[in-house]
């Protein structure tokens, strides 16, 4: 994984219903694939809940694994997914 690879910070936003362990369930596959998370936030709706993940350390490849897993679970509408460089403290 190249420097600038790891530079990235992957934001994914997924849309799902409103189960009480939605939050616990769309978190596992981070875990499996050793995201280092920088935040998580969850909002509820008329239609479900909107849960934006913010991760550090993903390579390309780790990210749409993630994608393809989140996209593969009962309770997933919907998956999106970008990416920013990570805010740098100040020295």
């Amino acid at each position: 994984m190249t420097d600038s690879l790891c530079a990235r910070r992957h934001c994914f936003v997924v849309e799902a219903t409103d189960e009480f362990d939605a939050l616990i369930r769309v978190l596992t596959p981070f875990a499996v694939q050793a995201a280092r998370l920088a935040s998580v936030t969850l909002e509820r709706g008329p239609h479900g809940v909107r849960i934006r993940i913010e991760a550090d350390g993903l390579s390309t490849r780790r990210a749409e694994t993630l994608v393809r897993r989140l996209r593969g679970m009962p309770l997933v509408l919907g998956v999106a997914i970008g990416w920013t460089q990570p805010e740098r403290a100040a020295a």
